[in-house]
């Protein structure tokens, strides 16, 4: 039932545009991020934990302790 099932659903060329275009994209990432720079990957790499100002714990924020 099942491969019958799939075997009557027709993707069609959409589906494999969709595959050559996400492998293609795949790629450009790759070498995009292998052609960074040692400096710049330093930037990406730590990037998301820059964003907020740095966290105090209470017991230094707080003058007690």
């Amino acid at each position: 039932m099942h491969k019958a099932l799939l075997r009557s659903l027709e993707t069609g060329a959409l589906a494999e545009i969709g595959i050559v275009a996400f492998v293609v994209a795949f790629l450009l990432m790759v070498a995009w991020a292998f052609r960074l720079k040692p400096n710049e990957r330093h930037h990406a790499k730590h990037q998301p934990l820059n964003d907020a100002e740095p966290v105090l714990s209470n017991a230094s924020t707080n003058g007690h302790g």
